[in-house]
């Protein structure tokens, strides 16, 4: 199991896994869109730190979801099929990777609107 930590990794690829077998996940909530994060060559100061906010805000619903899904696969049932537990472990990672990715959009981001001062 991997711990939850802002880095980097596939953004669209991670919210399509996590997205999916979604009749399978049904006990955890479901992984809203990724936020769109401010244009470090042009944004304020208010837009970063609001970009930030939005940032934490997903990093804790990822965290949330990937621990249902944790809590799930140790919780399952005798009988649950491998390739169920599988996509659980999988939808975990995933959530794990969105963060990362995220993390780094926004640290890019900022900087770029470092360089701007």
């Amino acid at each position: 199991m991997r711990k939850l930590v802002p880095g980097g990794a596939i953004a669209a690829a991670i919210l399509s896994i996590l997205l999916t077998a979604s009749s399978a996940n049904a006990a955890c909530p479901e992984i809203p869109k990724m936020p769109q994060m401010p244009q470090g060559a042009s944004a304020s100061d208010e837009d970063m730190k609001t970009g930030r906010e939005k940032l934490q805000a997903y990093v804790n619903l990822l965290q949330t979801y990937q621990k249902c899904m944790e809590d799930q696969i140790k919780n399952a049932p005798p009988g649950t099929k491998p390739e169920l537990r599988q996509q659980w472990q999988a939808n975990a990672d995933a959530a794990v990777d969105a963060a990362h990715e995220i993390a780094d959009i926004y640290s890019i981001q900022l900087r770029a609107f470092k360089a701007r001062q």
